[in-house]
């Protein structure tokens, strides 16, 4: 499986996009709050404008995440074919969320990036 990796602009947040064929990674790192969001959506737009098959977002370093990241995640989900979104959480902070507003029925949340890339 190719493998490629870069950083993507970011202040508030730690952000790093590693391309596995034709699925994109989003690794996060940091709080997603209301000052962090509109950078949280600008680089989830960058990577959906390269229109992967899947976006995978890793918040598992992922310490604060509000009702701004959860309407982030639904837009990119909305522009995916069905399932193709995929979450790595392995805490409440971030599962929690989605669970609760029920984002988990359509946005699947798993505990690896290996095992969101093998559904």
């Amino acid at each position: 499986m190719a493998s490629s990796s870069r950083d993507l602009p970011a202040v508030e947040l730690a952000v790093t996009l590693d391309w596995r064929d034709t699925a994109a990674v989003l690794r996060v790192a940091g709080e997603i709050d209301l000052l962090s969001a509109p950078e949280f959506e600008e680089v989830v737009d960058t990577v959906l404008a390269d229109e992967p098959r899947t976006l995978v977002v890793d918040l598992r370093a992922v310490t604060f995440f509000c009702s701004a990241g959860l309407q982030v995640l639904a837009a990119a989900h909305r522009r995916l074919p069905e399932r193709a979104l995929r979450v790595v959480s392995d805490s409440a902070v971030t599962s929690g969320p989605l669970k609760t507003t029920g984002l988990d029925t359509w946005i699947g949340i798993h505990a690896t990036v290996d095992e969101a890339l093998s559904q």
